[in-house]
């Protein structure tokens, strides 16, 4: 390890992230000088036979501390993502493929990296910013101290493809919330279910209601925003819209819940089912939080900024379709917590 690699711990943070490595093709950390790195094989979801090896530096893979980057070795122990049956198409079908998953080659990184500020650097009152954009559930952690977390919405929201529920960026913002509301009791409930669309959660919004929320947050736009060749997107835009602010005004009226609305991730532009106006449901999501009907945990700004660091769709989607690792749930935790907790 090179001398700008060895970074003081009170000026660095620990990251975590997945990537998946072709060739011997330098790969980004998203950080340049990072130190001290670990490479696992991917924890998959499934009792899959992945995650039993560590892989070795110099062995498996080589460092560029100074750029950032982290690359195959030639004779590297890391599966090749070039053997992936979907490398090298322009487009692909997953039903046609004999499996899409990226699991088998993803790598799970951790290191630490340098940070812009002092690591006790002067914090936000993030209670009163939770105070400000949540105020029911603020007031239920604080002085009632109980509170119901619901999420509603499809396979993401459910957690899909995470390693396991306390990676999931519900399991993750509920724990943060009790870590920071220790004294209250705090009962998640997941009213998510895979494949859905805005159009079909709508017609069971009775069934988030009964949980008697004091936060629900909804996670619809992938299944909507699928496209058949023929028909078009799953659920237009103006629909999509509808739905939305009529799941928002039932809750309101009938709980009194805060309500956060989460842009959906991009799924792979590769695949089949992918449309080209995937941006124009975030957009959807924002227009109503700027008529003050919810608050915006902007997670597609955050992943397109990933993907600006020269990461993959491959080593953000754990399916290569649509379906986060748990980096891509990390990037969904971020926008949470930069709406929510500052």
């Amino acid at each position: 390890m090179s001398d700008e690699a060895n970074i003081s711990k009170s000026a660095s943070a620990l990251r975590h992230i997945n990537l998946v490595l072709e060739g011997q093709e330098p790969q980004p950390l998203g950080s340049a000088h990072p130190a001290n790195l670990v490479v696992q094989a991917y924890q998959a979801p499934a009792d899959a036979g992945y995650g039993s090896a560590a892989y070795q530096e110099g062995v498996d893979y080589i460092v560029d501390y100074a750029a950032g980057t982290i690359a195959r070795t030639e004779d590297s122990r890391i599966p090749d993502w070039r053997e992936h049956p979907a490398y090298g198409l322009e487009r692909f079908d997953h039903t046609e493929l004999p499996y899409y998953s990226n699991a088998h080659y993803t790598c799970a990184i951790t290191y630490e990296a340098p940070t812009s500020s002092p690591a006790q650097s002067e914090a936000r009152d993030e209670r009163s910013l939770l105070a400000e954009r949540l105020p029911r559930l603020h007031a239920r952690l604080s002085q009632d101290r109980q509170a119901v977390c619901t999420i509603y919405g499809d396979s993401i929201s459910t957690g899909a493809e995470a390693s396991g529920p306390e990676r999931s960026f519900f399991g993750r913002i509920v724990s943060e919330l009790q870590l920071r509301y220790p004294d209250a009791a705090i009962r998640s409930e997941m009213r998510a279910i895979g494949g859905e669309t805005s159009t079909m959660g709508l017609q069971r919004i009775a069934e988030v209601i009964d949980t008697k929320p004091d936060l629900v947050l909804i996670g619809y736009g992938m299944n909507d925003q699928n496209v058949d060749p023929d028909t078009g997107n799953a659920v237009p835009v103006a629909q999509y819209e509808r739905n939305i602010r009529e799941m928002i005004a039932s809750i309101r009226s009938a709980t009194g819940a805060d309500i956060v609305l989460l842009t959906p991730c991009l799924p792979n532009p590769r695949w089949r089912f992918a449309s080209s106006n995937v941006r124009d449901y975030a957009a959807a999501l924002r227009r109503i939080a700027d008529d003050g009907e919810a608050v915006l945990a902007d997670v597609q700004t955050l992943w397109e900024q990933a993907l600006a660091t020269g990461l993959s769709h491959a080593s953000l989607l754990l399916n290569h379709v649509n379906h986060p690792n748990d980096y891509g749930h990390e990037v969904y935790y971020e926008a949470l917590e930069a709406s929510l907790l500052g």
